[in-house]
């Protein structure tokens, strides 16, 4: 049970589905088996869609295992997920994981990608429903399923990670992820060259965001999957296509429109500060919960003789 110092205290007054599930449900072996299996589930999924080609069409993927059952339902606009632990499971509380993200060509700009992401659940006879789209053990599942997206849109998967055990047991990213963090750098250094054809005040502006982008580069792994899904946005799309029609325009038209550019960049730079506490409030998270891991795990200890 959390208690009212170690949580937000505005959780103690939201709805069950709305709280953050707590962490003992999942940091041990038995409790990460369901995640694990799904995501091992998901992989041959995209392997087969990639091998056969885009599938059309609403399909409906199932996997009857022993200890687990998976179903994922893709239609037009969304993955949806249901995986459960059977009566066969050796988890000590047996869990239901329901999750549902947008498709990513019909993700709006100021929407939700993950729409819903829950977890229901028995503990001490009694039913709980807590919410996990903010939870580290989950960022690997979601990562597979827009992996999934990509590889359904016939694209190969271009975000892969380390797994739910990478971000678990280190703040260190792997070597995919480290070759996405040097993908980012590179972008992020051509990005830096538009700024040698615009106006002064517009590139000290552009330089301000970039060093922003740059900063969070390397914690891109900690961040929520939604985070790192605008930050892919803008080094890819917002920044590059604004800046060329910018370039594309006449004289006097870049003149009557760099405030508008400036402006612009500005209301950029303020997201990436506010991603930037986002980060710094993951590794705050980070740090409780490994406090309080080591402490559940060595409390049994006898304090040594004096």
């Amino acid at each position: 049970m959390k208690d009212w110092f170690g949580s937000s205290w505005h959780e103690f007054f939201l709805p069950e589905r709305l709280r953050a599930v707590d962490d003992h449900i999942f940091s041990d072996p038995n409790g990460l088996s369901l995640i694990k299996e799904s995501e091992a589930v998901i992989e041959k999924i995209i392997t087969r869609v990639l091998e056969n080609g885009p599938v059309k069409g609403t399909q409906v993927y199932k996997k009857n295992g022993r200890t687990f059952k998976l179903r994922l339902k893709v239609s037009q606009k969304r993955l949806s997920l249901m995986c459960f632990d059977t009566h066969l499971s050796p988890s000590a509380i047996k869990k239901r994981i329901v999750i549902t993200i947008a498709r990513q060509h019909s993700y709006k700009p100021n929407g939700k990608l993950m729409k819903e992401g829950l977890v229901y659940y028995m503990k001490n006879g009694k039913s709980h429903v807590r919410s996990i789209q903010k939870s580290p053990f989950f960022h690997g599942i979601t990562e597979k399923l827009l992996q999934l997206d990509s590889a359904l849109d016939g694209h190969a998967p271009t975000m892969v990670t380390g797994g739910t055990s990478a971000t678990l047991e280190t703040d260190s990213p792997s070597k995919n992820q480290q070759s996405e963090q040097a993908r980012y750098e590179q972008a992020i250094r051509s990005l830096s060259h538009h700024g040698f054809d615009l106006p002064q005040a517009l590139a000290n502006r552009l330089d301000t965001l970039l060093d922003e982008l740059s900063s969070l580069i390397p914690s891109l792994h900690l961040l929520s999957i939604e985070d790192r899904h605008q930050i892919k946005r803008m080094v890819n799309e917002d920044i590059p296509f604004l800046l060329e029609a910018y370039q594309d325009l006449d004289e006097d038209s870049q003149s009557a429109q760099m405030s508008r550019l400036y402006e612009a960049l500005t209301k950029m730079e303020i997201t990436l500060q506010h991603l930037q506490e986002h980060d710094h409030q993951a590794k705050h998270d980070r740090f409780e919960y490994l406090l309080k891991l080591n402490e559940k795990r060595y409390s049994n200890r006898e304090d040594p003789p004096q």
